[in-house]
């Protein structure tokens, strides 16, 4: 049971300093029977937007919950990586990005050599990977990859990237086959993973999918829900207030987004005088909006979903004959954005000013030099150069609009990326 005190290195855990949504506990013991066991496992975690998959990847390697299941840093590095982080995304840029991260967590001397060796490299092959793997294996350390938003790595809009994305999975796959002594896998995806790697074109082989445990994970039951609004409840300092929780989680429905944001709507209020039934109706706003909020993102993420009754132009935006049936649509003197007419209310300024600025050339290259003069200003510029942190601002940028108004984020129709140079918006024929 996570309710009782655990040790943590010979210390006692109280119950409330383990990480919430302990009410995946199926969950968190499938994962770690795959981690701890002798010859290692890969679990692929799916299921939809705001369901918990990050939030169960940041729990699997938080240093409580794993000294909880008795595993010890000096032997299981833990690696968390969200693969948007990576861009653009490539075999080579992964595993550098993997071997940096693995360098702050202290490795045995014979892993930290394979490490600098693997980074002293300029393009790596498998035979790198092995070599580190290699050295774990020697030195008994296991490296446990978190992989979330596996779709990132899976892009293909051109031949370029889908061949990247094939050699990406076939390494992957090889590696976790090779080595199940030094390498244990969790990643991460909407969709289960045989259909996100479906998607990737011309792969042949064994399935990628075929070496891991499938983990679809679902809504929390009423039980989990319930706890976690309690310890909302008692962090805000509320717990003694005759507050309306039934209502709460009906309509949650035991979804942790909306949980979070009630729980959030909860924190606010500590120590204040505000009466209980405001408090309540605060926080059931508050899930109403975060599953208004999934609901619209989702429609975007799901190819040919339609809302089933568009939002109402205002007055002063065209009339609805005047707008596309199909597509993206936007004004940019009124401000409003539709695809396939549903309204987008959820972007950023800077995100917007991005997708003014490709919207009103369709079709044309958009270099990231300006992309930067447009989004940031001239001031972001030195020697008539974009730094190297200004472009992986403009990658995030564009990654971030991606997920707002693509139907599939992974596999974008809309922002296509022109390698090396920058990006166009293609209108949907």
């Amino acid at each position: 049971m996570l309710d009782q005190a655990l040790p943590l290195h010979g210390v006692a855990v109280a119950p409330a300093a383990l990480p919430l949504f302990a009410g995946r506990q199926r969950e968190l013991d499938l994962i770690y029977a795959h981690v701890a066991g002798p010859q290692r496992g890969h679990v692929a975690v799916s299921g939809p937007l705001g369901i918990g998959k990050t939030r169960l990847l940041r729990q699997v390697a938080d240093p409580r919950m794993v000294a909880s299941r008795g595993l010890f840093p000096e032997r299981h590095l833990f690696v968390g990586l969200d693969l948007q982080s990576v861009t653009p995304f490539s075999g080579t840029r992964f595993w550098r990005r993997v071997a940096q991260l693995m360098q702050r967590q202290s490795p045995r001397p014979q892993v930290a050599g394979a490490i600098d060796q693997l980074l002293s490299r300029g393009d790596l092959d498998i035979m790198d990977v092995e070599a580190l793997l290699d050295a774990a294996a020697a030195e008994d350390q296991v490296l446990v990859l978190l992989l979330d938003e596996l779709e990132w790595a899976l892009q293909a809009d051109d031949p370029r990237s889908a061949a990247a994305s094939r050699d990406f999975l076939a390494q992957t796959a090889s590696l976790a086959r090779r080595s199940p002594r030094a390498l244990s896998l969790v990643t991460a995806s909407d969709k289960p993973l045989h259909e996100t790697t479906r998607e990737v074109e011309g792969w042949r082989g064994s399935p990628f999918a075929t070496v891991f445990t499938p983990l679809p994970l679902g809504p929390l039951d009423l039980a989990a829900a319930a706890d976690y609004l309690d310890r909302a409840l008692a962090r805000a300092g509320l717990a003694a207030r005759s507050l309306a929780r039934a209502p709460i989680l009906d309509l949650a429905a035991g979804q942790p987004a909306p949980l979070e944001a009630a729980a959030f709507s909860l924190q606010r209020h500590r120590g204040s005088e505000t009466s209980a039934l405001a408090i309540s109706q605060e926080a059931l706003q508050a899930v109403r909006d975060a599953l208004a909020h999934l609901n619209a993102l989702t429609s975007l993420r799901e190819p040919g979903r339609l809302a089933s009754r568009p939002a109402a132009l205002p007055p002063s935006s065209p009339s609805h004959s005047s707008t596309p049936a199909r597509g993206l649509w936007m004004d940019p003197t009124g401000g409003e954005v539709l695809f396939n007419g549903r309204r987008i209310d959820c972007l950023t300024s800077l995100e917007y000013s991005l997708l003014r600025l490709l919207y009103g050339q369709p079709g044309r290259l958009c270099s990231k030099e300006t992309i930067v003069r447009h989004v940031w200003g001239a001031e972001h510029r030195q020697d008539g150069a974009v730094e190297a942190v200004e472009e992986s601002r403009v990658e995030k940028l564009v990654s971030r609009l991606r997920h707002k108004i693509e139907p599939v984020p992974g596999r974008p129709q809309l922002l296509r990326t022109v390698r090396g140079r920058g990006y166009r918006y293609v209108p949907l024929n």
